[in-house]
């Protein structure tokens, strides 16, 4: 799978599954340096996503600043034929500057062992 590169970022589009529906997401930022995926609350309420009651609620920090952001295990997450079943993402505003869906972050990228090639700009798995 190819990477986009816009304004110097890299970027990929994924797929989330919860509770029987699906979105694609197409600016999702692929980030080596964020620990965690994040993805923005106001596109997945479009498949019922929103907080609930059992959800955990954390304050993160990153160079965006700080946000408060609730917990959600996901059915699952797609980088195209890459699927990770039941993978816990944080959910939140995103407000930093920048119009995007989401950030991949270091925990997907190494749950899914990808392989970033930056001189063909793909992404591959070793698995």
């Amino acid at each position: 799978m190819n990477l986009r590169i816009i304004d110097g970022l890299p970027f990929v589009e994924v797929t989330i599954a919860f509770r029987g529906k699906s979105l694609r997401l197409g600016d999702v930022l692929l980030d080596t340096g964020s620990a965690g995926t994040i993805f923005h609350s106001d596109r997945l309420a479009d498949i019922g996503l929103e907080p609930e009651p059992q959800d955990i609620t954390h304050l993160i920090r990153g160079i965006g600043g700080t946000e408060f952001v609730y917990s959600k295990v996901l059915d699952a997450v797609f980088l195209e034929s890459i699927k990770l079943p039941s993978f816990s993402a944080e959910i939140g505003l995103m407000d930093y500057g920048y119009v995007l869906d989401g950030i991949l972050g270091f925990d997907f990228i190494s749950a899914a062992n990808l392989i970033i090639d930056a001189q063909t700009m793909e992404i591959r798995t070793i698995r």
